[in-house]
């Protein structure tokens, strides 16, 4: 596709001077697993294109499926893995000691998922809230003893929450900003909700991580907007937020962790402006740097192929490790269906039975299943914990296949220096 037919108004400043630089072609909701019964019936598929605003530097995707689709019912939930619960849980003790909350203040965690995050407050006794959208996900936390709102969170949502529970001392978001549809009403909420000297905490997989893991694969409908800390901050500052401090985590392959408050609330930490300074070093403000990622998709694309018609002229099986959402991104964009693997294994027991959409994979019980001879492991963010769980398994010959950062096998013989991922 070329510029001219891509046509779109940023979703933060309203530019229309938004360039594409990646097309993955059509693509179904990721998250919309298929029933075995509907294997012959053709979801419906979407543009996934991604363009980069020149004027404030965001980068996004151009085509929305509505909120209420993706989000009404939910597959996923955050405590599946215990790298993720451990996380989620370390964070928690570290924000209360950092702003010395007490058992009085309100604690607010928008996207709030089955609630693993504001578990981690439960130590503590201090009040929690949760504001999730999947009808399904909201009763899993509530039936956890998590109390959750089953709404979207924005602008009105802000104000009931103030009307019924107070202003809020700490509100949380992890994996939700690149998610909203109603980008600007969110921030407006969160202003509002906020007390005076409260703090946003702001966990989101951080595009600079992308572009040095080669994480295409995060790209996928419900992500509607990819963050470096200089877009992000203009998105924040634009509703009268300030950025005081930000660092990265190295959950989800690289994650940008941005601390907001009130402008002169808090005190402005250095690490802001070094951060600035790491982006423009890096030039992720400049349009040829989206353009080398989208070639180096490609070429990811041939090797990735070339080792998988390998083994399968060979005779050899092949499994997904897990159905991630984003493993449906690299499976449909690189055109990869059960003639090169055969099955995802899952532990997700809101996704065993299902197919995987586009690709029709079969995803089954990993307890039950036979072992192949070799896993794909789209789950590649937990690489460390799920090498040592399957150890037995790669010391018996089996073998990992890790797309991301590069293609690269790993087998037993790699065990004592297994590599790990951090975000550089």
């Amino acid at each position: 596709m070329d510029r001219q037919a891509f046509r779109m108004a940023c979703r933060r400043c309203g530019s229309l001077n938004v360039e594409l630089f990646l097309d993955l072609g059509e693509q179904p909701h990721c998250n919309r697993l298929i029933a075995a019964t509907e294997a012959a019936i053709q979801e419906p598929c979407y543009p996934l294109r991604v363009g980069f605003c020149h004027d404030c530097t965001l980068v996004q995707i151009d085509h929305t499926i509505p909120k209420e689709q993706m989000f009404a019912e939910y597959p996923y939930v955050s405590g599946t893995t215990r790298t993720l619960v451990k996380h989620f849980h370390d964070t928690a003790a570290r924000l209360v000691h950092r702003y010395e909350l007490t058992r009085s203040d309100l604690v607010v965690d928008i996207g709030s998922n089955d609630g693993t995050w504001l578990a981690g407050y439960r130590p503590f006794s201090i009040r929690v809230l949760g504001v999730e959208a999947a009808a399904n996900i909201a009763e899993i936390a509530n039936e956890n003893g998590i109390r959750t709102w089953n709404q979207f969170f924005n602008e009105e949502t802000a104000d009931e929450i103030v009307g019924k529970e107070g202003h809020a001392r700490l509100i949380t978001a992890a994996g939700v900003f690149f998610h909203l549809e109603e980008l600007h009403s969110v921030v407006r909420g969160v202003a509002r909700l906020l007390t005076d000297d409260g703090v946003l905490c702001v966990q989101a997989i951080y595009l600079g991580g992308m572009l040095d893991n080669l994480a295409f694969d995060q790209i996928y409908h419900e992500h509607l907007c990819y963050y470096t800390l200089r877009s992000l901050e203009a998105l924040l500052k634009q509703h009268g937020l300030e950025v005081f401090d930000v660092d990265l985590q190295p959950i989800h392959g690289g994650s940008l962790e941005v601390h907001v408050g009130k402008p002169g609330a808090h005190r402005v930490e250095p690490q802001v402006e070094a951060f600035h300074r790491m982006e423009e070093e890096r030039h992720y403000g400049r349009f040829e740097t989206y353009q080398d990622f989208a070639r180096q998709v490609w070429q990811l694309r041939d090797k990735l192929l070339g080792r998988l018609n390998r083994y399968a002229d060979e005779g050899k099986t092949v499994f997904a490790y897990g159905a991630p959402a984003k493993g449906a991104t690299l499976l449909n964009s690189f055109g990869i269906r059960t003639r090169l693997v055969q099955k995802a294994v899952e532990k997700n027991p809101m996704k065993i039975g299902y197919l995987i959409p586009g690709t029709r994979i079969p995803i089954v019980d990993e307890r039950a299943s036979e072992r192949p001879d070799a896993y794909l492991m789209l789950a590649w963010n937990f690489l460390e914990e799920f090498i040592e769980k399957e150890r037995t398994y790669l010391e018996s010959g089996g073998e990992f296949v890790v797309p991301i950062p590069e293609l690269r096998l790993i087998t037993g013989a790699d065990l004592p220096a297994a590599p790990v991922l951090v975000a550089r």
